[in-house]
């Protein structure tokens, strides 16, 4: 993959604008078809880069996948950060165990970001608000996506006014499920609003909480991802899972609405 990379958006650019500068054509007419040339190949060639990783990151790959039941109420929702690419998950990034401060958050790295939105595709109130409690997402319920246990509880903190983010807090207020095979991690909800505690048997569909703007969180959104293992070190730190919802595989962008 590097060498490609290289190759088409480095080398191959370097070397049409070298033509360019060094052997430009003769008469203003051919000249300006080789600038035009150049130009749609050097503009083509981000787009056609992003339009291929956005695709593929399109595509479940074939390893562990848990599948979950919607951990929200009927309503419209919209994937912010999902897939299998990074272009379109940012959340892949923590992959890479190279990178220390990374290393404590791999259980997140598969992980969706989900929004709350209107039947209209709408998810504010106003101009870029302040108020969390404006979006929205605030305040809808969260519910177990699993029969388990209750694993982990973390609550008392505070939610942030948008777009502040709270990096001492990365997860926010969270809870944690033993689902059996796998733990589902719900995270960034709303402070005070965590209806559970650790150790409680809980069945799929029962209250966790709400969704908050808790943590490393520029606006409202639920977390969600699986992982397996819960190390008791860094709790988000295991092997990460991928998951489907009702068997549908969501991604950047993509609406889930029931």
């Amino acid at each position: 993959m590097s060498w490609i990379v290289m190759l088409t958006q480095v080398l191959l650019p370097l070397a049409l604008l070298a033509w360019v500068a060094f052997y430009p054509a003769l008469g203003w007419l051919a000249w300006g078809l080789q600038l035009i040339s150049v130009a749609a190949v050097l503009l083509g060639l981000p787009g056609g880069y992003l339009a291929w990783h956005a695709i593929k990151g399109r595509v479940l790959p074939a390893e562990a996948v848990v599948d979950i039941a919607p951990p929200f109420p009927p309503g419209h929702y919209l994937i912010a950060h999902g897939g299998s690419a990074p272009m379109i998950n940012a959340h892949l990034k923590t992959l890479d165990q190279t990178v220390e401060r990374f290393r404590p958050w791999r259980g997140q790295s598969k992980a969706l970001d989900i929004f709350r939105i209107s039947s209209l595709g709408f998810h504010k109130n106003g101009w870029q608000p302040t108020d969390p409690a404006r979006y929205t997402t605030f305040g809808v319920p969260v519910l177990s996506p699993c029969r388990g246990e209750v694993a982990l509880v973390v609550d008392g903190i505070e939610d942030m006014p948008v777009p502040e983010m709270d990096r001492n807090h990365m997860a926010g207020n969270y809870v944690a499920i033993n689902c059996g095979d796998f733990f589902a991690i719900l995270a960034h909800l709303r402070q005070g609003s965590i209806a559970v505690a650790t150790g409680d048997r809980i069945t799929t569909g029962e209250l966790l909480g709400q969704m908050g703007n808790s943590g490393n969180s520029s606006e409202p959104h639920l977390h969600l991802h699986a992982q397996k293992g819960l190390p008791e070190e860094a709790p988000l730190s295991g092997e990460p899972l991928w998951i489907t919802i009702n068997n549908r595989f969501l991604v950047r962008n993509g609406r889930l609405s029931f």
